[in-house]
C-alpha cells in the first residue's frame, strides 16, 4: 500500500514541477496558486505513505537508502511549504518540485520490497537521530535553492539585460538574507544530529567516534558549513561567495548521500555490527 502511494507522490511531485515552470515562464496567478497546492497534496499523499509504513514496520521508513531518499524529500517539500507562507518563494519551488521528484524517483531505483529492521536500530535513537540530520540537510537544500537563484540573477543584472522569466526572482538582498536564515537554522540543526548520532554509536559499539563513512562524511560537511556560518558572522561574507559556499556545501552532502552513502561498506544501516 505505502509502494503505491510513493508512487503517486512521485507522479503529483512530476505535476507540481510543471505547475511550478509553468508560473516562472507564462506568470499567470493561476499558476501562482496551484503550484503550492499541487505540491502539497503530493505531500500529504507522501505523509500518508511514510505513516502506513511506520503502523505497518513498527519504525520509521529511514533504515534503508531507498527509505532515506523517500524520507528527506518528504522534509524537504514540508520545511519548503512551511518558508511558502510567510515568504511566498514560487521560484524557490521551480528547484525544490523537481529536486523532491527526482529524488522520490530515485528511491524506486533501489527496490521497494522491506527487509528486517536490525537489532540494533529498534531504539528511540533512530527516529530522534535521523529526523534531526535530515532536517539540516533539508534546510540546507533550501539553502542551495536561494543560493542557485542569487547567482542566476546576479548574472542577469551584470549583464544589464534582465529577461521576463528573472523578474520573478526576488532580489539579490532577499536572497542573500535567505541564504543566511537558513544556514543559522540548518547548522543546530546537524549539529544535533551528528551529537545524537555520536551517543547512539557510543551506546551500541562502545566508542563515540569509529571512522565510519558517514561519520567522516557528516563531520567533513559540518565542517564546511560551519566555516561558511563563521564567515558570514565574524567575516561578513555575503553575496556571491556565500552563494557559492553554499552550493558546493550542498554539492558534497547531496553527492555523498547519492554515491558514496550506498556504495561504501558502513555501519548505518545494520550492514555490518
Amino acid at each position: 500500500m505505502d509502494v503505491t502511494l510513493l508512487k503517486v507522490t512521485a507522479v503529483v511531485y512530476l505535476l507540481a514541477t510543471a505547475s511550478f515552470i509553468l508560473y516562472l515562464v507564462l506568470s499567470k496567478e493561476l499558476f501562482a496558486r496551484l503550484s503550492p497546492i499541487v505540491l502539497l497534496a503530493g505531500f500529504f499523499v507522501h505523509s500518508s505513505a511514510l505513516g502506513i509504513h511506520f503502523f505497518q514496520a513498527g519504525y520509521p521508513a529511514v533504515t534503508q537508502f531507498r527509505e532515506a531518499l523517500s524520507f528527506y524529500s518528504w522534509l524537504m517539500v514540508g520545511i519548503y511549504l512551511v518558508v511558502q507562507i510567510k515568504y511566498r518563494l514560487n521560484v524557490l519551488g521551480c528547484f525544490i518540485a523537481p529536486l523532491a521528484f527526482l529524488m522520490s524517483l530515485a528511491a524506486f531505483a533501489f527496490g521497494t520490497g522491506s527487509e528486517e529492521i536490525p537489532p540494533a536500530l529498534k531504539t528511540y535513537w533512530l527516529p530522534l537521530h535521523v529526523t534531526l540530520a535530515f532536517l539540516g540537510n533539508a534546510v540546507f537544500a533550501l539553502a542551495f535553492g536561494v543560493s542557485l537563484m542569487y547567482l542566476l540573477q546576479e548574472y542577469q543584472l551584470k549583464s544589464k539585460r534582465v529577461p521576463r522569466l528573472y523578474e520573478r526572482f526576488p532580489s539579490l538582498e532577499t536572497l542573500d538574507r535567505l541564504n543566511y536564515l537558513f544556514l543559522v537554522w540548518g547548522f543546530p540543526l546537524m549539529t544535533l544530529g551528528i551529537v545524537t548520532g555520536s551517543m547512539w554509536a557510543g551506546i551500541h559499539w562502545g566508542k563515540y567516534w569509529s571512522w565510519d563513512p558517514r561519520q567522516i562524511s557528516s563531520a567533513i560537511t559540518w565542517l564546511l558549513y560551519g566555516t561558511l556560518l563563521q564567515g558570514r558572522i565574524a567575516a561578513g561574507w555575503r553575496g556571491k561567495k556565500a552563494a557559492l559556499l553554499t552550493i558546493i556545501g550542498f554539492a558534497v552532502v547531496l553527492g555523498y548521500f547519492l554515491s558514496a552513502g550506498s556504495l561504501f561498506p558502513s555501519r548505518h544501516g545494520g550492514r555490518f555490527e
